[in-house]
């Protein structure tokens, strides 16, 4: 009972604590929690199917996935000195962000038709148009907030710091890998979008999925910053609490490399390993372009 108790009481102190620092991206998070139980409500009365899946799995996913973003936004950007101008700024434009967003995927579960890479009608494609924009202009805003705590450091133990700069960067870097699947027009590599998948993540059995990196590295904006506060909090000694967040980066920022090159070469998640022959085709077919592009400049 003692227990029970005191985690009901941590709980509700650090959804406070998180209500004080930010209460408008605390809104956010909150509203997306419920519609998450509501879309979990609803997969269980609506039977419509999509792409082999219940029309309520990916606003469902999203939700889930929001209300942890919209959190942890409102956990630190008190702490990283914008200043309160700034911070409401930016806090604003991120919440309305996601609100559009889960809006719209909404729309189009209730609609029953795809949300994205869809332009088969006009109001499709502008659904399409502005999730894009919208998207876009909230990577913006966490890139500028990245830059700003790179030009005027918070001040942070160093690892913590660190792990919020690493946890950024490696979310900028899964959200480029965003737009990669909207010029490729698919999540998919070598197999249909509508193969089977995981229950609910719906992450392919067989073929490449871009969506597994995303994920991967969206959520190392909770990763990061948490094993960098965990390090420092743990040991006194700076260097050792540096190399404690070093290490979980470069491994999370690895697992994040391997799962994308993997879904490039049309892998599922549980195949083989790659051989060499075909990571060297890869990286072939990545670099070239590129200096074809640099000897042409020249």
């Amino acid at each position: 009972m003692e227990t029970h108790s005191h985690s009901r009481s941590s709980v509700t102190g650090v959804a406070a604590e998180l209500q004080r620092r930010n209460r408008l991206l605390c809104t956010v998070a909150l509203l997306n929690a419920v519609l998450a139980l509501a879309f979990t409500i609803l997969m269980q009365l609506d039977g419509r199917m999509l792409l082999g899946r219940n029309v309520w799995t990916k606003p469902w996913k999203f939700a889930v996935s929001i209300s942890i973003f919209a959190a942890t936004m409102a956990w630190l950007l008190p702490s990283l000195s914008l200043g309160k101008r700034l911070q409401r700024r930016v806090s604003t434009i991120i919440g309305a962000a996601m609100l559009i967003e889960i809006t719209l995927i909404s729309i189009q579960a209730a609609r029953g038709v795809r949300s994205h890479f869809n332009t088969s009608t006009v109001l499709d494609g502008t659904v399409a148009a502005v999730m894009g924009i919208t998207i876009s202009v909230n990577t913006v805003v966490v890139g500028y907030v990245l830059w700003r705590t790179l030009r005027d450091p918070p001040s942070l133990a160093p690892a913590y710091r660190w792990g919020i700069w690493l946890g950024l960067s490696l979310f900028l870097l899964a959200s480029l890998e965003g737009a990669l699947m909207v010029v490729y027009g698919s999540h998919s590599v070598g197999v249909a979008p509508d193969s089977a998948g995981l229950p609910l993540l719906n992450w392919h059995y067989e073929g490449g999925d871009l969506r597994i990196a995303h994920f991967i590295g969206l959520h190392g904006l909770q990763i990061l910053p948490l094993a960098g506060y965990l390090g420092a909090r743990r040991t006194d000694r700076t260097r050792r609490a540096l190399t404690i967040v070093g290490v979980v980066a470069l491994l999370y920022g690895g697992l994040t490399a391997v799962t994308f090159v993997r879904a490039m070469l049309g892998l599922p998640f549980l195949a083989p390993v790659p051989t060499a022959p075909a990571l060297g085709g890869l990286v072939a077919a990545v670099l070239l372009p590129c200096c074809g592009l640099v000897a042409v400049k020249r």
